[in-house]
């Protein structure tokens, strides 16, 4: 695909639109909770999801979120999809034109309080690095990481989650300054950022960690 002004891609996600998505999600996140200790991530993504469309983020606008879609491959002999995204937002500019988010649990605790499964590996080996690999959004320079964190104790959660970025940042490809930053898309609000080398792009990844 040729270099247009857009991008080494041609079209790309309109950075403008971002801002929005991620306000609605943490507009629409404040009532969302896990129903049980060992509630599902694709559970909670559903009700988040029901929340999402019915915002007027996508209520009046031409932003489209969907629900576990499935992605096509670049390859068109393959006879399976590469994934499903957790959720999708299009914008109207065709299908491989889209922001993915993707979702994990974090810190899920047993009834005594004790700290089960952190998380913080599956985050980034199968959240993070579908994106790196081209996975997801492949023709795309942004994309997001949702974590559930089940305890409520998100300063806990951004540290693990900090600690397996730097044990795999080769494999991230991570730019400087190589690791999770706070970043300035939402400047009252608390995203992250890390941002990867995948060489013709780079492609950046926001971070939003729910307590729920």
């Amino acid at each position: 695909m040729a270099e247009s002004e857009t991008g080494v891609y041609g079209r790309l996600f309109p950075r403008d639109q971002i801002p929005i998505i991620l306000s609605s999600i943490f507009e629409v996140s404040r009532t969302l909770r896990k129903k049980t200790i060992d509630d599902r991530e694709d559970w909670i993504t559903t009700r988040l999801y029901s929340l999402m469309v019915r915002s007027t983020a996508y209520r009046d606008s031409a932003l489209t979120v969907y629900l576990k879609p499935k992605i096509v491959s670049q390859d068109p002999d393959a006879n399976t999809p590469v994934g499903e995204i957790d959720l999708l937002v299009s914008c109207g500019y065709g299908y491989e034109v889209y922001f993915a988010i993707e979702a994990k649990r974090l810190r899920v605790c047993a009834t005594n309080g004790r700290l089960v499964f952190a998380g913080s590996y599956e985050y980034v080996a199968d959240g993070m690095m579908r994106f790196v690999t081209g996975q997801y959004a492949p023709l795309m320079e942004i994309g997001t990481m949702l974590g559930y964190v089940f305890d409520g104790n998100i300063g806990e959660a951004r540290v693990g989650i900090g600690r397996s970025i730097q044990s795999k940042a080769e494999q991230l490809r991570l730019k400087a300054p190589y690791g999770l930053i706070r970043s300035r898309i939402l400047p009252d609000k608390p995203v992250d950022e890390t941002i990867h080398d995948l060489g013709q792009r780079s492609f950046t990844i926001y971070h939003i960690l729910l307590a729920v």
